[in-house]
């Protein structure tokens, strides 16, 4: 597994709902192309326009994943909106409940 923290904030004018949604459809062509990726994206609570997305990503199919279109569609997507970012930081895991 590789793990991966992205963080970003949208530009003001930009509607949360419609990152949203787009962010739905990202995660469900994640949970789609592995049974064992896991992925979750949070939107902070005092600041509507900021995200972080936490993936726990299959390396092996990595290449792949960022291949695909709905991949490809999502990172068009959300340079277009972004006011910084997305900054992506792949981590090392130290310890975890799971």
């Amino acid at each position: 597994m590789k793990s991966v923290r992205i963080d970003y904030t949208i530009r003001e004018g930009v509607e949360p709902s419609e990152v949203t949604s787009a962010i739905e459809a990202f995660v469900a062509g994640i949970r789609a192309h592995h049974p064992e990726h896991r992925y979750t994206s949070y939107r902070h609570s005092k600041d509507p326009r900021r995200f972080t997305h936490v993936g726990d990503l299959v390396e092996q199919v990595l290449p792949d994943l960022q291949a695909q279109p709905f991949f490809t569609r999502f990172s068009a997507f959300l340079r277009e909106r972004c006011e910084t970012g997305p900054d992506v930081t792949w981590m090392v895991t130290v310890a975890s409940a799971r």
